[in-house]
Protein backbone atom coordinates (compact mmCIF):
# COMPACT_ATOMS: atom_id res chain seq x y z
CA UNK A 1 0.00 0.00 0.00
CA UNK A 2 1.37 3.42 -1.01
CA UNK A 3 1.82 5.94 1.78
CA UNK A 4 0.41 9.33 0.87
CA UNK A 5 2.74 12.12 2.00
CA UNK A 6 -0.17 14.42 2.76
CA UNK A 7 -1.72 11.79 5.01
CA UNK A 8 1.64 11.30 6.70
CA UNK A 9 1.88 15.03 7.40
CA UNK A 10 -1.58 14.95 8.96
CA UNK A 11 -0.52 12.42 11.56
CA UNK A 12 3.13 13.29 12.12
CA UNK A 13 2.12 15.51 15.05
CA UNK A 14 1.34 12.27 16.93
CA UNK A 15 5.03 11.27 16.83
CA UNK A 16 6.04 12.85 20.20
CA UNK A 17 3.27 10.94 21.99
CA UNK A 18 4.23 7.66 20.31
CA UNK A 19 7.89 8.13 21.24
CA UNK A 20 6.84 9.10 24.78
CA UNK A 21 4.96 5.81 25.04
CA UNK A 22 8.00 3.85 23.84
CA UNK A 23 10.32 5.69 26.23
CA UNK A 24 7.99 5.02 29.16
CA UNK A 25 8.00 1.33 28.28
CA UNK A 26 11.71 1.17 29.19
CA UNK A 27 11.25 1.42 33.00
CA UNK A 28 7.79 -0.14 32.84
CA UNK A 29 9.16 -3.39 31.43
CA UNK A 30 12.46 -3.16 33.31
CA UNK A 31 10.98 -2.95 36.83
CA UNK A 32 8.25 -5.16 38.25
CA UNK A 33 6.68 -2.39 40.36
CA UNK A 34 5.14 0.94 39.39
CA UNK A 35 7.50 3.86 39.87
CA UNK A 36 7.13 6.21 42.88
CA UNK A 37 6.37 5.25 46.45
CA UNK A 38 3.23 7.45 46.37
CA UNK A 39 1.43 4.98 44.13
CA UNK A 40 1.38 2.44 46.98
CA UNK A 41 -1.10 4.61 48.87
CA UNK A 42 -3.24 5.00 45.74
CA UNK A 43 -3.29 1.22 45.28
CA UNK A 44 -4.68 0.93 48.82
CA UNK A 45 -7.47 3.38 47.96
CA UNK A 46 -8.31 1.42 44.81
CA UNK A 47 -8.46 -1.73 46.96
CA UNK A 48 -10.72 0.04 49.49
CA UNK A 49 -13.16 1.15 46.78
CA UNK A 50 -13.14 -2.33 45.23
CA UNK A 51 -13.98 -3.92 48.60
CA UNK A 52 -16.19 -1.34 50.29
CA UNK A 53 -17.53 0.90 47.52
CA UNK A 54 -17.28 4.69 47.58
CA UNK A 55 -16.41 5.43 51.21
CA UNK A 56 -14.79 8.43 52.89
CA UNK A 57 -12.77 6.63 55.55
CA UNK A 58 -10.00 4.14 54.78
CA UNK A 59 -10.58 1.10 57.03
CA UNK A 60 -7.23 -0.50 56.16
CA UNK A 61 -4.94 2.12 57.70
CA UNK A 62 -4.78 3.89 61.05
CA UNK A 63 -6.76 1.02 62.57
CA UNK A 64 -8.94 1.06 64.67
CA UNK A 65 -9.87 4.66 63.82
CA UNK A 66 -9.45 4.55 60.04
CA UNK A 67 -7.82 7.15 57.84
CA UNK A 68 -9.71 10.00 56.20
CA UNK A 69 -9.67 9.82 52.40
CA UNK A 70 -8.66 13.25 51.17
CA UNK A 71 -8.15 12.33 47.52
CA UNK A 72 -10.88 12.67 44.87
CA UNK A 73 -11.82 9.16 43.74
CA UNK A 74 -11.67 9.10 39.93
CA UNK A 75 -8.14 7.70 39.52
CA UNK A 76 -8.70 5.04 42.17
CA UNK A 77 -12.08 4.03 40.75
CA UNK A 78 -10.43 3.73 37.33
CA UNK A 79 -7.67 1.54 38.78
CA UNK A 80 -10.20 -0.61 40.65
CA UNK A 81 -12.39 -0.97 37.56
CA UNK A 82 -9.47 -1.97 35.31
CA UNK A 83 -8.13 -4.40 37.91
CA UNK A 84 -11.55 -6.00 38.33
CA UNK A 85 -12.19 -6.10 34.57
CA UNK A 86 -8.86 -7.72 33.71
CA UNK A 87 -8.61 -9.69 36.98
CA UNK A 88 -5.18 -8.16 37.55
CA UNK A 89 -3.34 -6.97 40.62
CA UNK A 90 -3.82 -3.22 41.15
CA UNK A 91 -0.05 -2.73 41.33
CA UNK A 92 0.29 -4.08 37.82
CA UNK A 93 -2.62 -1.97 36.59
CA UNK A 94 -0.88 1.21 37.77
CA UNK A 95 2.42 -0.05 36.39
CA UNK A 96 0.98 -0.46 32.90
CA UNK A 97 -0.84 2.88 33.16
CA UNK A 98 2.59 4.58 33.21
CA UNK A 99 3.25 4.69 29.44
CA UNK A 100 -0.35 5.61 28.65
CA UNK A 101 -0.42 8.56 31.05
CA UNK A 102 2.89 9.86 29.69
CA UNK A 103 1.68 9.39 26.11
CA UNK A 104 -1.58 11.28 26.61
CA UNK A 105 0.09 14.07 28.58
CA UNK A 106 2.65 14.61 25.81
CA UNK A 107 -0.16 14.33 23.26
CA UNK A 108 -2.12 17.07 25.05
CA UNK A 109 0.92 19.39 25.10
CA UNK A 110 1.60 18.68 21.42
CA UNK A 111 -2.03 19.31 20.49
CA UNK A 112 -2.27 22.61 22.37
CA UNK A 113 1.13 23.78 21.08
CA UNK A 114 -0.01 22.93 17.56
CA UNK A 115 -3.24 24.87 17.99
CA UNK A 116 -1.41 27.89 19.40
CA UNK A 117 1.60 28.09 17.12
CA UNK A 118 1.35 25.55 14.30
CA UNK A 119 2.39 22.01 13.49
CA UNK A 120 6.16 22.34 13.92
CA UNK A 121 5.77 24.23 17.19
CA UNK A 122 3.38 21.60 18.55
CA UNK A 123 5.63 18.69 17.62
CA UNK A 124 8.62 20.53 19.07
CA UNK A 125 6.72 21.20 22.32
CA UNK A 126 5.98 17.50 22.71
CA UNK A 127 9.62 16.55 22.18
CA UNK A 128 10.80 19.23 24.62
CA UNK A 129 8.69 17.59 27.33
CA UNK A 130 10.64 14.39 26.63
CA UNK A 131 13.94 16.23 27.15
CA UNK A 132 12.98 17.33 30.66
CA UNK A 133 14.32 15.65 33.80
CA UNK A 134 10.78 15.94 35.15
CA UNK A 135 9.88 13.14 32.75
CA UNK A 136 11.71 10.76 35.09
CA UNK A 137 10.97 12.46 38.41
CA UNK A 138 7.20 13.10 38.07
CA UNK A 139 5.61 12.55 34.64
CA UNK A 140 6.38 8.82 34.50
CA UNK A 141 4.61 8.20 37.80
CA UNK A 142 1.12 6.64 37.57
CA UNK A 143 -0.54 9.21 39.83
CA UNK A 144 -3.89 11.07 39.87
CA UNK A 145 -2.03 14.35 39.36
CA UNK A 146 -0.64 13.32 35.98
CA UNK A 147 -4.06 12.14 34.81
CA UNK A 148 -5.56 15.48 35.86
CA UNK A 149 -2.81 17.46 34.09
CA UNK A 150 -3.96 16.02 30.76
CA UNK A 151 -7.42 17.54 31.28
CA UNK A 152 -5.92 20.79 32.61
CA UNK A 153 -3.96 21.32 29.40
CA UNK A 154 -6.94 20.68 27.12
CA UNK A 155 -9.29 22.72 29.31
CA UNK A 156 -7.02 25.77 29.19
CA UNK A 157 -6.89 25.57 25.39
CA UNK A 158 -10.68 25.18 25.14
CA UNK A 159 -11.18 28.31 27.20
CA UNK A 160 -8.62 30.23 25.14
CA UNK A 161 -10.44 29.11 21.97
CA UNK A 162 -13.79 30.16 23.43
CA UNK A 163 -12.41 33.68 23.93
CA UNK A 164 -10.78 34.06 20.52
CA UNK A 165 -13.68 32.51 18.60
CA UNK A 166 -16.49 33.82 20.86
CA UNK A 167 -17.67 30.25 21.41
CA UNK A 168 -19.58 29.49 24.60
CA UNK A 169 -19.61 25.83 23.61
CA UNK A 170 -15.87 25.56 24.18
CA UNK A 171 -16.12 27.46 27.47
CA UNK A 172 -18.67 24.89 28.65
CA UNK A 173 -16.36 22.08 27.47
CA UNK A 174 -13.55 23.66 29.49
CA UNK A 175 -15.91 23.57 32.49
CA UNK A 176 -16.63 19.87 31.93
CA UNK A 177 -12.89 19.15 31.91
CA UNK A 178 -12.58 21.27 35.06
CA UNK A 179 -15.13 18.98 36.74
CA UNK A 180 -13.05 15.95 35.74
CA UNK A 181 -9.95 17.49 37.35
CA UNK A 182 -12.01 18.16 40.50
CA UNK A 183 -12.81 14.44 40.63
CA UNK A 184 -9.17 13.47 40.09
CA UNK A 185 -6.82 15.64 42.15
CA UNK A 186 -6.82 18.46 44.70
CA UNK A 187 -4.19 20.86 43.35
CA UNK A 188 -4.73 20.63 39.59
CA UNK A 189 -8.25 22.16 39.56
CA UNK A 190 -6.99 25.05 41.71
CA UNK A 191 -4.24 25.83 39.19
CA UNK A 192 -6.71 25.39 36.32
CA UNK A 193 -9.26 27.72 37.92
CA UNK A 194 -6.63 30.38 38.65
CA UNK A 195 -5.24 30.17 35.10
CA UNK A 196 -8.64 30.56 33.48
CA UNK A 197 -9.49 33.38 35.87
CA UNK A 198 -6.21 35.07 34.93
CA UNK A 199 -7.05 34.68 31.21
CA UNK A 200 -10.41 36.30 31.91
CA UNK A 201 -8.84 39.25 33.71
CA UNK A 202 -6.31 39.77 30.92
CA UNK A 203 -9.07 39.75 28.32
CA UNK A 204 -11.23 42.05 30.43
CA UNK A 205 -8.66 44.69 31.40
CA UNK A 206 -5.96 44.46 28.72
CA UNK A 207 -8.22 43.92 25.72
CA UNK A 208 -11.27 45.61 27.30
CA UNK A 209 -13.57 42.81 26.19
CA UNK A 210 -16.45 42.81 28.66
CA UNK A 211 -18.07 39.94 26.77
CA UNK A 212 -15.48 37.61 28.31
CA UNK A 213 -17.63 37.63 31.45
CA UNK A 214 -20.10 35.48 29.51
CA UNK A 215 -17.34 33.01 28.61
CA UNK A 216 -16.31 32.87 32.25
CA UNK A 217 -19.91 32.29 33.27
CA UNK A 218 -20.24 29.51 30.70
CA UNK A 219 -17.07 27.91 32.07
CA UNK A 220 -18.42 27.97 35.63
CA UNK A 221 -21.99 27.03 34.72
CA UNK A 222 -21.82 23.25 35.01
CA UNK A 223 -19.36 23.14 37.96
CA UNK A 224 -21.55 25.56 39.96
CA UNK A 225 -24.76 23.71 39.06
CA UNK A 226 -23.16 20.39 39.97
CA UNK A 227 -21.93 21.83 43.26
CA UNK A 228 -25.35 23.28 44.09
CA UNK A 229 -27.19 20.05 43.29
CA UNK A 230 -24.61 17.97 45.15
CA UNK A 231 -24.72 20.12 48.27
CA UNK A 232 -28.54 20.18 48.26
CA UNK A 233 -28.95 16.43 47.80
CA UNK A 234 -26.23 15.42 50.25
CA UNK A 235 -27.13 17.91 52.98
CA UNK A 236 -30.82 16.99 52.90
CA UNK A 237 -30.81 13.27 52.08
CA UNK A 238 -27.37 12.14 53.28
CA UNK A 239 -26.28 14.55 56.04
CA UNK A 240 -23.75 12.09 57.49
CA UNK A 241 -22.03 11.74 54.13
CA UNK A 242 -22.12 15.52 53.64
CA UNK A 243 -20.52 16.17 57.04
CA UNK A 244 -17.91 13.48 56.33
CA UNK A 245 -16.94 15.19 53.07
CA UNK A 246 -16.70 18.58 54.79
CA UNK A 247 -14.60 17.21 57.64
CA UNK A 248 -12.22 15.35 55.33
CA UNK A 249 -11.91 18.43 53.11
CA UNK A 250 -11.11 20.67 56.07
CA UNK A 251 -8.53 18.18 57.36
CA UNK A 252 -6.87 18.03 53.95
CA UNK A 253 -6.74 21.83 53.63
CA UNK A 254 -5.37 22.24 57.16
CA UNK A 255 -2.69 19.64 56.46
CA UNK A 256 -1.58 21.43 53.30
CA UNK A 257 -1.62 24.90 54.86
CA UNK A 258 -0.21 24.13 58.30
CA UNK A 259 2.24 21.28 57.75
CA UNK A 260 5.76 22.66 57.33
CA UNK A 261 7.03 19.15 56.59
CA UNK A 262 5.23 19.31 53.23
CA UNK A 263 6.86 22.58 52.26
CA UNK A 264 9.85 22.07 49.98
CA UNK A 265 10.94 25.45 48.54
CA UNK A 266 13.07 25.38 45.41
CA UNK A 267 15.89 27.60 44.15
CA UNK A 268 16.60 28.86 40.65
CA UNK A 269 18.77 25.84 39.87
CA UNK A 270 15.71 23.64 40.30
CA UNK A 271 14.30 25.10 37.09
CA UNK A 272 17.10 23.25 35.32
CA UNK A 273 14.92 20.16 35.68
CA UNK A 274 12.75 21.61 32.93
CA UNK A 275 15.59 20.67 30.58
CA UNK A 276 18.39 22.58 28.88
CA UNK A 277 16.77 22.41 25.45
CA UNK A 278 13.42 23.48 26.90
CA UNK A 279 15.01 26.46 28.64
CA UNK A 280 17.02 27.61 25.61
CA UNK A 281 14.16 27.47 23.15
CA UNK A 282 11.65 28.89 25.65
CA UNK A 283 13.89 31.96 25.99
CA UNK A 284 14.11 32.23 22.20
CA UNK A 285 10.34 31.81 21.98
CA UNK A 286 9.86 34.50 24.63
CA UNK A 287 11.93 36.97 22.57
CA UNK A 288 9.87 36.36 19.43
CA UNK A 289 6.61 36.41 21.40
CA UNK A 290 7.49 39.71 23.08
CA UNK A 291 8.20 41.27 19.69
CA UNK A 292 4.76 40.29 18.33
CA UNK A 293 2.69 40.35 21.54
CA UNK A 294 -0.26 38.59 19.96
CA UNK A 295 -3.11 37.47 22.21
CA UNK A 296 -1.88 33.87 22.20
CA UNK A 297 1.55 35.06 23.36
CA UNK A 298 0.08 37.15 26.18
CA UNK A 299 -1.99 34.19 27.36
CA UNK A 300 1.02 31.85 27.34
CA UNK A 301 3.01 34.42 29.35
CA UNK A 302 0.07 34.76 31.75
CA UNK A 303 -0.03 30.99 32.23
CA UNK A 304 3.71 30.79 32.92
CA UNK A 305 3.79 33.80 35.26
CA UNK A 306 0.83 32.50 37.26
CA UNK A 307 2.42 29.10 37.89
CA UNK A 308 5.77 30.76 38.63
CA UNK A 309 4.08 32.86 41.33
CA UNK A 310 2.45 29.74 42.76
CA UNK A 311 5.81 27.95 42.85
CA UNK A 312 7.21 30.83 44.88
CA UNK A 313 4.11 31.31 47.05
CA UNK A 314 6.14 30.25 50.11
CA UNK A 315 7.91 33.62 49.86
CA UNK A 316 4.55 35.18 50.71
CA UNK A 317 3.95 32.83 53.65
CA UNK A 318 1.83 30.28 51.75
CA UNK A 319 2.87 26.67 52.35
CA UNK A 320 2.96 24.84 49.02
CA UNK A 321 4.62 21.85 47.37
CA UNK A 322 6.82 24.00 45.14
CA UNK A 323 8.84 21.18 43.59
CA UNK A 324 5.70 19.47 42.30
CA UNK A 325 4.53 22.63 40.56
CA UNK A 326 7.56 22.40 38.28
CA UNK A 327 5.51 19.81 36.39
CA UNK A 328 2.74 22.37 35.92
CA UNK A 329 5.03 25.07 34.55
CA UNK A 330 6.73 22.59 32.21
CA UNK A 331 3.57 22.50 30.07
CA UNK A 332 3.38 26.18 29.01
CA UNK A 333 7.18 26.54 28.98
CA UNK A 334 7.42 23.59 26.56
CA UNK A 335 4.75 25.17 24.35
CA UNK A 336 6.71 28.44 24.34
CA UNK A 337 9.90 26.46 23.68
CA UNK A 338 8.22 24.68 20.77
CA UNK A 339 7.33 28.08 19.35
CA UNK A 340 10.94 29.19 19.79
CA UNK A 341 12.31 26.14 17.97
CA UNK A 342 9.82 26.59 15.14
CA UNK A 343 10.83 30.25 14.78
CA UNK A 344 14.51 29.31 14.55
CA UNK A 345 13.56 26.80 11.85
CA UNK A 346 11.69 29.45 9.86
CA UNK A 347 14.20 32.27 10.44
CA UNK A 348 17.10 30.19 9.12
CA UNK A 349 15.57 30.77 5.70
CA UNK A 350 16.63 34.43 5.96
CA UNK A 351 20.32 33.46 6.00
CA UNK A 352 21.65 32.29 2.66
CA UNK A 353 24.12 29.82 4.18
CA UNK A 354 21.38 28.07 6.18
CA UNK A 355 18.37 28.71 3.98
CA UNK A 356 18.18 25.37 2.19
CA UNK A 357 15.27 23.12 3.07
CA UNK A 358 17.64 20.21 3.69
CA UNK A 359 19.72 22.14 6.22
CA UNK A 360 16.71 23.48 8.10
CA UNK A 361 15.07 20.04 8.18
CA UNK A 362 18.33 18.47 9.38
CA UNK A 363 18.58 21.09 12.13
CA UNK A 364 15.00 20.47 13.27
CA UNK A 365 15.34 16.69 13.23
CA UNK A 366 18.66 16.96 15.10
CA UNK A 367 17.01 18.99 17.89
CA UNK A 368 14.12 16.54 18.15
CA UNK A 369 16.54 13.60 18.14
CA UNK A 370 18.60 15.26 20.89
CA UNK A 371 15.43 15.73 22.94
CA UNK A 372 14.57 12.06 22.45
CA UNK A 373 18.10 11.02 23.42
CA UNK A 374 17.75 13.05 26.62
CA UNK A 375 14.53 11.19 27.32
CA UNK A 376 16.26 7.84 26.81
CA UNK A 377 18.97 8.81 29.31
CA UNK A 378 16.33 9.80 31.87
CA UNK A 379 14.37 6.57 31.39
CA UNK A 380 17.52 4.42 31.58
CA UNK A 381 18.71 6.03 34.82
CA UNK A 382 18.45 3.32 37.53
CA UNK A 383 17.63 5.99 40.13
CA UNK A 384 14.22 6.36 38.51
CA UNK A 385 13.06 3.21 40.32
CA UNK A 386 14.36 4.01 43.79
CA UNK A 387 12.93 6.12 46.57
CA UNK A 388 15.07 6.71 49.63
CA UNK A 389 14.81 8.44 52.98
CA UNK A 390 17.95 10.10 54.29
CA UNK A 391 18.42 11.10 57.92
CA UNK A 392 21.12 11.12 60.58
CA UNK A 393 20.94 7.32 60.77
CA UNK A 394 21.73 6.74 57.10
CA UNK A 395 19.81 6.06 53.90
CA UNK A 396 16.72 3.86 53.91
CA UNK A 397 15.24 2.48 50.70
CA UNK A 398 11.42 2.47 50.74
CA UNK A 399 10.95 1.16 47.20
CA UNK A 400 9.77 -2.49 47.37
CA UNK A 401 12.79 -4.77 47.79
CA UNK A 402 12.96 -8.55 47.41
CA UNK A 403 12.82 -9.04 51.17
CA UNK A 404 9.87 -6.63 51.41
CA UNK A 405 8.03 -8.60 48.72
CA UNK A 406 8.82 -11.89 50.50
CA UNK A 407 7.44 -10.37 53.70
CA UNK A 408 4.21 -9.32 51.97
CA UNK A 409 3.90 -12.74 50.34
CA UNK A 410 4.20 -14.39 53.77
CA UNK A 411 1.33 -12.25 55.08
CA UNK A 412 -0.69 -12.98 51.95
CA UNK A 413 -0.43 -16.72 52.61
CA UNK A 414 -0.34 -16.86 56.40
CA UNK A 415 -1.73 -13.58 57.73
CA UNK A 416 -5.05 -13.36 59.56
CA UNK A 417 -6.79 -10.39 57.94
CA UNK A 418 -8.89 -9.92 61.06
CA UNK A 419 -5.69 -8.96 62.88
CA UNK A 420 -3.80 -5.68 62.57
CA UNK A 421 -0.10 -5.05 61.90
CA UNK A 422 2.04 -2.75 64.05
CA UNK A 423 5.49 -1.87 62.72
CA UNK A 424 8.50 0.33 63.39
CA UNK A 425 8.53 1.22 59.65
CA UNK A 426 5.09 2.38 58.42
CA UNK A 427 6.41 2.60 54.83
CA UNK A 428 6.83 -1.16 54.87
CA UNK A 429 3.50 -1.56 56.64
CA UNK A 430 1.78 0.48 53.95
CA UNK A 431 3.26 -1.74 51.24
CA UNK A 432 2.08 -4.87 53.05
CA UNK A 433 -1.43 -3.40 53.28
CA UNK A 434 -1.44 -2.49 49.58
CA UNK A 435 -0.24 -5.97 48.60
CA UNK A 436 -2.34 -8.06 50.98
CA UNK A 437 -5.20 -5.91 52.38
CA UNK A 438 -3.86 -6.57 55.88
CA UNK A 439 -5.00 -3.74 58.22
CA UNK A 440 -2.27 -1.41 59.51
CA UNK A 441 -2.35 0.02 63.03
CA UNK A 442 -2.21 3.75 63.56
CA UNK A 443 -0.63 3.39 67.01
CA UNK A 444 2.85 4.70 67.75
CA UNK A 445 5.47 1.98 68.00
CA UNK A 446 6.05 2.14 71.76
CA UNK A 447 8.23 0.23 74.16
CA UNK A 448 7.08 -3.36 74.67
CA UNK A 449 6.53 -4.78 78.12
CA UNK A 450 5.19 -8.10 79.29
CA UNK A 451 2.49 -6.45 81.36
CA UNK A 452 -1.05 -7.91 81.18
CA UNK A 453 -2.39 -4.42 80.49
CA UNK A 454 -0.37 -4.11 77.25
CA UNK A 455 -1.47 -7.57 76.15
CA UNK A 456 -5.09 -6.64 76.86
CA UNK A 457 -4.71 -3.33 74.99
CA UNK A 458 -3.32 -5.06 71.91
CA UNK A 459 -6.18 -7.54 72.06
CA UNK A 460 -8.78 -4.79 72.32
CA UNK A 461 -7.53 -2.90 69.26
CA UNK A 462 -6.88 -6.08 67.30
CA UNK A 463 -3.09 -6.01 66.91
CA UNK A 464 -1.97 -9.51 66.02
CA UNK A 465 1.41 -8.93 64.40
CA UNK A 466 4.46 -6.77 65.00
CA UNK A 467 6.83 -6.25 62.06
CA UNK A 468 10.38 -5.20 62.91
CA UNK A 469 12.50 -3.64 60.18
CA UNK A 470 16.03 -4.75 61.08
CA UNK A 471 17.49 -1.99 58.91
CA UNK A 472 16.30 0.63 61.43
CA UNK A 473 19.26 0.40 63.77
CA UNK A 474 22.36 2.38 64.69
CA UNK A 475 25.33 1.95 67.01
CA UNK A 476 24.86 3.27 70.52
CA UNK A 477 27.63 5.53 71.81
CA UNK A 478 27.24 4.38 75.43
CA UNK A 479 26.55 0.68 74.84
CA UNK A 480 22.91 0.79 75.96
CA UNK A 481 20.01 -0.58 73.91
CA UNK A 482 17.12 1.82 73.43
CA UNK A 483 14.51 3.00 70.93
CA UNK A 484 14.50 6.36 69.10
CA UNK A 485 11.64 7.97 67.19
CA UNK A 486 12.48 9.80 63.97
CA UNK A 487 9.72 12.05 62.61
CA UNK A 488 9.82 11.75 58.85
CA UNK A 489 7.92 13.83 56.29
CA UNK A 490 5.12 11.27 56.02
CA UNK A 491 5.57 8.66 58.73
CA UNK A 492 7.57 8.30 61.95
CA UNK A 493 10.34 5.70 61.94
CA UNK A 494 11.51 3.89 65.08
CA UNK A 495 15.19 2.98 65.33
CA UNK A 496 17.02 0.79 67.84
CA UNK A 497 20.51 1.50 69.15
CA UNK A 498 21.86 -1.91 68.21
CA UNK A 499 21.27 -4.97 66.07
CA UNK A 500 17.57 -5.85 66.32
CA UNK A 501 18.02 -9.58 65.76
CA UNK A 502 20.75 -9.88 68.40
CA UNK A 503 18.69 -7.92 70.93
CA UNK A 504 15.35 -9.53 70.18
CA UNK A 505 14.97 -10.79 73.75
CA UNK A 506 14.99 -7.20 74.99
CA UNK A 507 12.27 -6.21 72.51
CA UNK A 508 9.91 -9.18 72.74
CA UNK A 509 7.13 -9.25 75.32
CA UNK A 510 6.42 -12.69 76.77
CA UNK A 511 3.24 -13.02 74.69
CA UNK A 512 5.04 -12.68 71.33
CA UNK A 513 6.83 -15.31 69.25
CA UNK A 514 8.83 -15.07 66.03
CA UNK A 515 6.58 -16.24 63.19
CA UNK A 516 8.76 -15.27 60.23
CA UNK A 517 12.17 -13.76 59.52
CA UNK A 518 14.14 -12.87 56.42
CA UNK A 519 17.18 -10.72 55.67
CA UNK A 520 15.55 -7.43 56.65
CA UNK A 521 12.41 -8.18 58.63
CA UNK A 522 11.08 -10.09 61.63
CA UNK A 523 7.39 -10.86 62.15
CA UNK A 524 6.21 -11.33 65.72
CA UNK A 525 2.92 -13.10 66.29
CA UNK A 526 1.06 -12.00 69.42
CA UNK A 527 -0.74 -14.63 71.46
Amino acid sequence: MDINKDDLKKFIWLSPAIIAFLLALIPTLKYQWPLSWDVIYHVILADVYAQYGLVFTNPLINVPYGGSIGYPPLFHLLTAALGTLFKTDFFQITRFLQPFLVMFLVLSVTYVGRKFYGNIAGISAGFLVLSSLILGTRLIYPLPENLALIFLTISIYCYYYSITEKSFKYAILAGVLFIITLLTHQAVPIVLFLTITAFTLVELFLYRDIQVIKNYGAFLLLPVLLLAVGVTVLSTSYPDVFNNILNNGNMEINQIILSNSLNQPINMLSYGKLGILTGIFALIGAVFALKRRQKKDIFIFTWIILVFLLINANLFGVNILSFRLLTYILIPVSILGGFGLSQVYYKLKDYERFSSQNFRTTFLISMLALATFSGVIVMENPQIAYNNIENQYGTLQITPTDSMVDLANWFDKNGNKNKTILTNNPYVGTFITAKTSMPLSGDDFGEFTSSPSLKQYFKEIGIGYVVLDKRLSFQSTNGTFYRVKYDGAMYPLFYYSGDIHDNLDEILPNFATVAYENKDFIVLSLR
